[in-house]
């Protein structure tokens, strides 16, 4: 027989290690964002009228999260936490920003999309911006090579607010159509989002798309279409399972495209349901207190730091790297762009990031390694929670509230702890991390 020189083959072996190595191809990414939804507001976590086939299955073939929070409890501070992995202070945006605002994403500010550029990713932001509308505050300054959307709430017009300005749906920095109608949205997003996504295929380069539907903020009766079939769960009902049907298009043609079992698919919320919605979002004798979602046991909603206001749905499917189960153990929004630069091989921004990479977590069952401390940040800092003690300092009528709670024991937050000398390490812990509050 005759003998291969060894030289010969271990140049071979590395030849072939190489070619699997840098022969794969990088992950697409799908990041469904809703807007107000609870944790309560799927069949999946728990809503006993609301049909949500499409997430169910995507929950039970992957990772459904039951201790996701966002680290703001309001649209614009949670969307520049999740987009940049950093608490909303050091981007400047402690708040929610309205039409001629000159608070915007600093330009310095390095967004999941200008990150996966550097691994040649094609990138496309489809729906609600509302981080910025002038400047390098725009989505197409912010990393996306396609931006279609709106750059707001599509309740930024008379009754709701009271605003000069004209919803519009912009394609990149051109409006394209005027005064949009709220029954066109979830599928005109999800229509230009099924065209990024085969364009993207066909030119044979990964992608990442970021899908920001507006629903299920108020006004939803004035988003329901008169050809829907009416849910058990009324209005409200009604867009939630059209986002759910859209979601199963989109996602029918990754696969049609061959590209399902090698996409990253996440989805969640920005913040908790608007419980406490103002009478001007009432004022069109339209909208009802029942078109805002729950929080299912949580108490608190939209705008406060109790968890109702923080703990929304987190889903995760990646095939072959999520494993199918119920995570329980904290998350937060932060932890989506360290997560994606593990999962895509894609170096970190070098920036301070606060939130940490969740892959083991998600991809290994009964991963004990705890998560860092995760921040609550309502207009102010008001909270801080570590393992399941939270902690949490709020003013109400010029009068400190200070709050500790075992969110394992008492998840609905009923019980004070912050004064009971049992538990005066925890409390001395979690005020010493409160103060050590890492903003600049």
């Amino acid at each position: 027989m005759k003998r291969i020189p060894f030289l010969s083959i271990i140049l071979t072996a590395l030849s072939l290690i190489t070619h699997v190595t840098f022969g794969q191809k990088r992950p697409n990414v799908i990041i469904v964002l809703t807007d107000d939804m609870g944790y309560g507001d799927l069949a999946c976590y728990g809503n006993p009228l609301f049909k949500t086939p499409f997430l169910d299955k995507m929950a039970s073939n992957g990772v459904m999260a039951t201790n996701f929070v966002t680290t703001s409890p309001t649209c614009s501070p949670s969307r520049v936490s999740t987009l940049t992995g950093r608490y909303c202070s050091r981007s400047k945006m402690p708040r929610v920003i309205g039409p001629g605002d000159k608070t915007a994403i600093p330009d310095e500010e390095v967004t999941i999309a200008e990150m996966l550029k550097t691994s040649a990713y094609r990138t496309a932001c489809i729906g609600k911006w509302h981080i910025g509308d002038y400047g390098t505050g725009l989505p197409n300054k912010q990393g996306f090579d396609l931006f279609y959307g709106m750059l707001y709430s599509h309740d930024f017009r008379a009754p709701y607010v009271k605003t000069d300005t004209v919803i519009k749906i912009f394609r990149n920095q051109k409006p394209e159509i005027y005064r949009p109608n709220d029954t066109i949205l979830t599928k005109a997003y999800t229509r230009e989002a099924i065209g990024f996504v085969k364009e993207s295929t066909a030119k044979k380069q990964p992608f990442f798309l970021y899908l920001a539907y507006n629903m299920p903020h108020l006004p939803v009766a004035s988003a329901v279409r008169k050809d829907s079939n009416k849910s058990a769960g009324g209005e409200l009902g009604s867009v939630i399972e059209e986002m759910d049907t859209e979601m199963a298009k989109l996602w029918k043609t990754v696969q049609d495209s061959g590209e399902a079992d090698n996409t990253i698919f996440i989805f969640t919320s920005d913040n908790g349901p608007w419980l406490n919605a103002p009478q001007r979002m009432y004022d069109d004798g339209i909208t009802k207190p029942y078109h805002v979602g729950t929080a299912g046991i949580f108490r608190g909603s939209k705008a406060t730091s109790l968890e109702g206001g923080h703990r929304v749905p987190f889903i995760v499917y990646y095939k072959n790297h999520t494993a199918q189960q119920v995570v329980r153990s904290p998350i937060s929004n932060l932890d989506i762009l360290p997560t994606l630069a593990d999962w895509t091989g894609t170096a970190l921004p070098k920036r301070v990031l606060d939130g940490e990479s969740v892959v083991k977590l998600l991809s290994q069952k009964d991963y004990q390694i705890p998560h860092k401390p995760i921040y609550y940040y309502n207009y102010v800092l008001e909270g801080v929670k570590d393992g399941d003690w939270k902690l949490r300092i709020t003013k109400k009528d010029d009068k400190t509230i200070e709050e500790m709670f075992h969110l394992g024991w008492d998840p609905t937050e009923r019980y004070n702890l912050y004064n009971d000398p049992k538990y005066a390490k925890e409390q001395q812990h979690l005020l010493q991390l409160y103060r050590d509050y890492p903003d600049q």
